[in-house]
C-alpha cells in the first residue's frame, strides 16, 4: 500500500524538528526542505514520490528510478553524475544537491525503517503524518487555516 506524508498547516508550528530527524537520519544530510514563506512560516517540504516524477525522465543515467513495486522514486548514488537536471525537474524544488559529493539527494520516506519516516516520528506538533493514500480523500483541506487570522502564528 503507497503511503505519503502529509502536512496539517494549522498543527506546524516551524520548529524543524523534522528537518532535525532527518538530518540525524541522513548522516547529517537533511533530506526534507523547509520553505519560508515572507519571514512569517516554516513549512516542511519532502518529496511527493509523483506518480509521474518528471525527475525520472529527466534524468540521463537512470540514477532516479521509480520502483513499481513501493511507489517511491528512489535515487541511486553510484549513477549519479550531479548534472543537476532532476533539480531542475522537480516542480516542487525537493531535490537538493550534496554540499561536498555534488550529487542529487532526495527524500526516502526513510524506507530502512519499519515505523515510517523520522521527520514524521519526530514533529512535535503532529503536523506531518504518514498515511495511506486511500485515507488521503478523508483527511480535510484547508477547514481551518484559511478562517484564523494571519497573525495567530507565534514565532
Amino acid at each position: 500500500m503507497e503511503k505519503v506524508i502529509v502536512l496539517d498547516l494549522d498543527l506546524c508550528c516551524g520548529c524543524e524538528s523534522c528537518r532535525a530527524a532527518c538530518m540525524q537520519s541522513h548522516h547529517g544530510e537533511p533530506r526534507i526542505r523547509h520553505g519560508y514563506i515572507a519571514g512569517e512560516a516554516s513549512l516542511p517540504s519532502a518529496c511527493r514520490h509523483c506518480e509521474e516524477p518528471l525527475c525520472v525522465a529527466s534524468c540521463p543515467t537512470d540514477a532516479l528510478i521509480k520502483d513499481e513495486k513501493t511507489g517511491l522514486v528512489v535515487h541511486r548514488p553510484f549513477l549519479c553524475i550531479g548534472c543537476q537536471s532532476c533539480t531542475f525537474a522537480c516542480p516542487f524544488g525537493v531535490i537538493q544537491q550534496h554540499l561536498l559529493r555534488h550529487i542529487a539527494i532526495k527524500c526516502d520516506y526513510c524506507q530502512e525503517r519499519e515505523e515510517g519516516p523520522r521527520c514524521v516520528a519526530s514533529c512535535s506538533s503532529f503536523a506531518l503524518k504518514y498515511i495511506s493514500v486511500d485515507e488521503l480523500p478523508k483527511v480535510p483541506v484547508n477547514d481551518r487555516f484559511i478562517s484564523r487570522s494571519p497573525s495567530w502564528r507565534r514565532q
